[in-house]
């Protein structure tokens, strides 16, 4: 009895594909994600593809213009009224039709006309345009050519740092804009007061805090630790201290605590050591900061 009545169900769902029938639409719909039925599917709309273009490569094709046919005959009497010159290698006169299915041939032609487009600028742009052409490479900057060139006269870091004279009045100064401000300023004056050639530093990307430093008659990218830089904001600071003598020697009284510049005095005896705070580091760091955006290259000058 149930062989019967299975007999009778009739297998509604069918894939040719896969050789592959069930009465159930949803096995059937999952049957359809599974990765065989997929790959199958590929492989025959692949293999329907080739013949088309097997088909389509079977078609007669004249020699002369590239017209193509369906059939010998109809190429036969096209030839008959094929006017092209077989001697006449320098014209090429190339009629498409729209049922042309090598698309191998449309890409060849696209592709040529591209590149005669591309040599016909050239042809142009160099003839019309060679000395607009000069002066825009001249003025790409070279940092190479700057520093080891242009600046090749430059002071040394240490030099710079050797040669910098204070007076009483940059002392006096750091009083009233504290350590860092007070360093900063003699540093900058003193590398202003030289030509931009002839400066020990010189900053290419503010951003990135990029530096270059001239030490030991060579230019180098400064490290991450700013070592040389440090050193010179060192010897500068040290230099400043020293101006705590000239500054007794001209108020000898200012060691008196009932003196007009006893208070002047013990605050120049502590920004002169660094201020307030205890990380030296950080101050560093804001010296040449304020440093470094002084003496930023201008790459339009070169």
């Amino acid at each position: 009895m149930s062989t019967e009545k299975s007999q009778k169900i009739a297998k509604k769902y069918i894939c040719n594909i896969c050789n592959y029938s069930s009465c159930n639409k949803y096995d059937y719909e999952k049957h359809n994600l599974t990765y065989k039925h997929l790959r199958n599917k590929t492989a025959t709309i692949g293999n329907t593809l080739a013949t088309e273009k097997s088909q389509c490569m079977s078609h007669y094709m004249c020699d002369e213009c590239n017209k193509v046919y369906q059939n010998r005959s109809g190429l036969w009497r096209h030839k008959k009224n094929c006017i092209i010159s077989k001697n006449n290698d320098n014209d090429k006169i190339v009629n498409i039709n729209n049922n042309v299915c090598d698309k191998d041939l449309i890409m060849l032609l696209i592709k040529e006309n591209s590149e005669l487009k591309t040599m016909m600028m050239e042809v142009i742009k160099n003839g019309t345009n060679n000395n607009i052409n000069t002066n825009s490479h001249n003025k790409t900057f070279n940092l190479n050519v700057f520093l080891n060139e242009t600046c090749k006269n430059a002071m040394n870091i240490t030099e710079f740092a050797d040669s910098v004279k204070l007076q009483l009045s940059d002392l006096e100064n750091m009083g009233n804009v504290g350590f860092v401000n007070g360093i900063s300023d003699i540093i900058i004056k003193n590398l202003k007061q030289l030509d931009v050639t002839e400066r020990p530093v010189h900053c290419t990307d503010v951003k990135r805090d990029v530096v270059y430093v001239k030490d030991e008659n060579k230019w180098e990218k400064e490290n991450e630790g700013n070592d040389k830089l440090r050193k010179m904001v060192k010897t500068v600071a040290h230099k400043n201290t020293k101006m705590l003598r000239n500054f007794k020697e001209k108020y000898p009284d200012c060691g008196k605590s009932e003196s007009k510049q006893s208070e002047q005095y013990n605050k120049l005896v502590v920004e002169a050591m660094g201020g307030k705070g205890d990380n030296d580091l950080e101050k560093e760091d804001k010296i040449i900061k304020k440093i470094t955006r002084e003496v930023v290259i201008d790459k339009t000058t070169n």
